[in-house]
């Protein structure tokens, strides 16, 4: 069973606008929203959503994003070791991938500092990587063993690659300034046959109906584009890439409804601290956010959502 949930709409019909940058559509503000998660800077960030696509966008973005991913956005372990220890969460990912690559030459953009990419490498991939952090980036090449480019220029470095057989973007897509550039690049850089997965929020979850602007994977201004599954279906498929699956339940999609309930329950306690009500708000807040995970089992009403797209 689907369930259809209406679109979210705070701004006024008089509220500004801009243009879509999926399908140049003009797009009523939806709302504005400060750094909530890593208050790095005081000031407020507007999200728009296109009316025809559905597609919801930063504009205008900053100039220098770099500014918002603090030195503390990245945990670095401290060695191989203690990257394996932490690769059990990236399992979904390495599943998805196994039951439909054709090949084993692996480019992951945005890796971090490389829990996937260890695993795929562990699995028998060649992984290649592209990585805006410059810390990350020195991780992989130096102590992982991937061979990660340093780059703030993701469709050029793209534009300059050669074939692969499978290319992963696990929650990097709604980082980038420009998603649809790179995405058009994607079919020439695959080998025949070869695929793409995306991991990235999902804007039709039950948590964002609820929380809207306030849902902890909004996460402006890093998050530019909440991207409809949609709406990148569409596009992928008219780019020669058919969608071979797609889920909203797989543990990346749990994970994120954790988080997103968990945000919340704090939010409740630092509302009542030490106080008897407190406490009987937040045992009433745990009870509905296990009925609440129940919902987001639902097919399409999970945080995050996992593609896989084949090149025909």
């Amino acid at each position: 069973m689907r369930v259809s949930l209406s679109p979210i709409r705070i701004a006024s019909r008089d509220a500004p606008q801009a243009d879509c940058p999926q399908c140049r559509s003009t797009s009523p503000l939806l709302f504005s929203v400060g750094d909530l998660n890593q208050k790095v800077q005081a000031q407020e960030f507007d999200y728009y959503q296109c009316r025809d696509c559905g597609l919801i966008f930063l504009s205008p973005i900053p100039g220098d994003l770099g500014v918002f991913y603090p030195p503390s956005y990245y945990a670095i372990p401290g060695s191989v070791e203690d990257l394996k220890s932490g690769t059990e969460p990236e399992f979904y990912k390495l599943e998805a991938i196994k039951s439909f690559a054709s090949g084993r030459r692996l480019l992951e953009i945005g890796p971090s500092y490389g829990r996937f990419a260890l695993l795929a490498k562990s699995a028998g991939f060649e992984v290649h990587a592209f990585e805006m952090d410059r810390a990350c980036c020195a991780f992989l090449n130096d102590v992982v063993g991937i061979s990660a480019l340093h780059t703030t220029d993701v469709i050029e470095s793209m534009r300059k690659s050669g074939p692969h057989e499978v290319i992963a973007m696990w929650h990097s897509l709604e980082h980038l300034p420009d998603p649809w550039t790179l995405l058009d690049l994607v079919h020439d850089r695959l080998s025949p046959g070869g695929i793409l997965a995306i991991a990235t929020p999902n804007p039709g979850s039950f948590q964002f109906r609820i929380f809207k602007q306030s849902w902890v994977h909004v996460d402006a201004p890093r998050h530019v584009e909440l991207i409809p599954p949609e709406v990148l279906t569409r596009r992928l498929s008219s780019r020669g890439l058919k969608r071979v699956h797609f889920t909203t339940s797989d543990r990346g999609a749990r994970d994120c409804d954790a988080l997103g309930w968990q945000v919340w329950l704090q939010s409740l306690s630092h509302r009542y601290p030490e106080s008897s009500f407190g406490k009987y708000v937040e045992f009433v807040g745990l009870q509905l956010t296990r009925i609440a995970r129940c919902v987001e089992m639902l097919p399409g009403l999970g945080s995050a959502y996992t593609a896989v797209f084949r090149k025909t």
